[in-house]
């Protein structure tokens, strides 16, 4: 298991910043040559049609190549190396503005500080901002567009209403404990909701039912939160737009709503981790394990804490 530390990640960082200029560099010589060689008149004597059609489709496919290499490497940087991603966004995307933003080489001027002219040239430059666009605009969320309506979800409120496919009423921790479990995986760019994002946005509720009770016991949260998200990375998926719960969340949901009582009818925090303790297989109910938490010491903290009432 590789130790995340902040140097490894880093180091990680750049070195991901390095390959994905190296890729845009690359291709934006190819296409500076491949442009000379063929001139912008008629074709140089030797060169068949056939043959510049077949350099125009190579060029193509390596602008492909650099645009996926640009939008993998960095939007997956974000699950490898959460917390120094950044560094390769701007790594990345500051020299790319640097050099769209210099004149021209044809148009007389100097080059800026000795750069190869490769890389001020034309053919250069569409390649530089298409990749620079889709690294700025590939994460944008049409949905998220005001009036449109998309995606909103007009189905729940944190006041104990019921939530659209999930059984039982929620105390507003709970509900907003589901409601970041999505915004978790979307973080991570993931195309699930797992248990360990449910344990993840728990434990950002700070003042609730269960993330007390885990304090009670013991439990150092901010060091919780860093297993569980040195977890979520490695299990990271590429994200397709939208999240959907895992079976194995939908049952911890169904088990904490049977929890209720007439004295407490609202799903609570506290429950919703009972639940979690009890799937057992899962990698979140294993993270509490090694915390020595176990189904008995919770709710007898439980008990001791009362209802949630937040």
């Amino acid at each position: 298991m590789i130790d995340k530390t902040g140097k490894w990640q880093a180091m990680t960082a750049i070195t991901i910043a390095v390959v994905v200029l190296a890729v845009i560099f690359f291709t934006s010589w190819l296409a500076f040559n491949f442009d000379n060689g063929l001139g912008h008149g008629p074709l140089p004597t030797g060169v068949s049609a056939g043959n510049a059609h077949i350099a125009s489709l190579l060029i193509a496919l390596a602008g492909l190549i650099s645009g996926g290499v640009t939008l993998v490497g960095l939007k997956q940087s974000k699950i490898i190396i959460p917390k120094f991603a950044w560094i390769v966004y701007v790594l990345v995307c500051v020299p790319l503005l640097i050099i769209l933003l210099m004149p021209l080489r044809r148009y007389g001027f100097d080059t800026f500080a000795g750069l190869p002219e490769f890389l001020l040239v034309m053919p250069s430059r569409m390649i530089m901002a298409c990749c620079l666009g889709s690294l700025l605009l590939g994460g944008f969320d049409m949905r998220r567009l005001p009036g449109l309506g998309i995606g909103e979800d007009k189905s729940a409120s944190p006041d104990g209403q019921p939530v659209r496919g999930v059984p039982g009423r929620f105390t507003p921790s709970a509900w907003r404990a589901l409601s970041q479990m999505q915004v978790q995986a979307k973080k991570f760019e993931h195309a699930y909701m797992g248990t360990e994002h449910l344990l993840l946005a728990i434990a950002y509720e700070e003042r609730s039912q269960a993330t007390r009770a885990l304090v009670n016991l013991g439990v150092e949260i901010t060091g919780l939160i860093s297993q569980i998200e040195g977890v979520i990375g490695r299990r990271g998926s590429l994200y397709t737009g939208s999240t959907g719960m895992t079976r194995r969340v939908q049952r911890v949901i169904e088990q904490a709503s049977k929890m209720t009582t007439a004295e407490e009818k609202l799903v609570s925090t506290g429950q919703l981790l009972l639940a979690i303790l009890g799937s057992s297989e899962d990698v979140a109910s294993q993270l509490l394990e090694k915390q020595n938490i176990t189904e008995s010491r919770l709710s007898t903290e439980l008990g001791h804490l009362g209802p949630e009432t937040d």
